[in-house]
């Protein structure tokens, strides 16, 4: 499933003007080329596109704690946390502790996620917006747990009840469900056939230390905190290990 690539990479090198004009003119990027001027601070979020088929990304650097993640086309937006390796690597981990992204003390980046465990390298755009803010306003609660219903009609021949508790904001309990049904969209065919993995419940619920997610006799609870912005709410991956981790 991995893929490799010839793509450019970021070089954190501290070129010369005289290479960095070189490197221009070779339509290669380098990580002076993202700042506005040698004095700038570094952007705080960076386009990248990796793979034979330009799988693009943004990464945001802007939140205090996480680093933001999203690919194009993919309404989720990963929080990922930072750790450095022995030689100085920076590894973006999701939060079931996949490396998502690899940057190098060279600056060189690979990406994993979609492109499988061998990843592909990565190669820089420039600067880009930062990721807006989760949303404030989803409708009604009641309209949010309608939809959602829709959602998850494919995997049982019998409707999956949905349900939020702790006087959630319909937008987060919209969220949490969104990942909750591309979770279980990436799970084997077939794999809700079995009586006892088919889900019956889906239950959002206030959290007041860290994103949970539990599956357990039919009922998939997963547990958000507001306020946390996309730290505050389990990730895909999350739901969908805790259903097939006991498969």
């Amino acid at each position: 499933m991995g893929l490799a690539c010839g793509c450019l990479t970021l070089s954190l090198a501290l070129a010369s003007p005289a290479c960095a004009q070189s490197a221009k003119r070779g339509q290669e990027l380098t990580f002076n080329d993202m700042f506005e001027s040698p004095n700038a601070a570094a952007p705080q979020a960076v386009a990248f596109a990796a793979g034979p088929n330009n799988l693009r990304f943004v990464l945001d650097r802007s939140q205090p704690r996480v680093v933001l993640l999203q690919f194009d086309g993919d309404p989720e937006v990963w929080a990922l946390t930072s750790s450095w390796g022995p030689r100085g690597d920076e590894f973006l981990r999701n939060d079931i502790g996949e490396v998502i992204v690899r940057i190098t003390t060279l600056g060189g980046v690979t990406v994993y996620g979609p492109l499988g465990t061998n990843g592909g390298l990565a190669a820089s755009q420039g600067k880009a917006k930062s990721l807006p803010a989760p949303s404030r306003s989803e409708g009604t609660l009641q309209a949010t747990l309608q939809k959602a219903l829709r959602w998850f009609d494919r995997f049982s021949s019998r409707s999956i009840r949905v349900e939020a508790s702790g006087g959630l904001p319909p937008a987060l309990v919209h969220e949490a469900l969104e990942r909750a049904a591309q979770g279980m969209s990436r799970a084997p065919r077939g794999y809700f056939g079995r009586p006892e993995r088919k889900v019956k419940l889906i239950r959002v619920q206030r959290s007041f230390d860290q994103p949970s997610v539990r599956w357990q006799s039919g009922v998939l609870t997963i547990g958000v905190v507001p306020g946390a912005g996309y730290a505050g709410r389990p990730s895909s991956a999350a739901v969908l290990l805790a259903l097939t981790r006991s498969r």
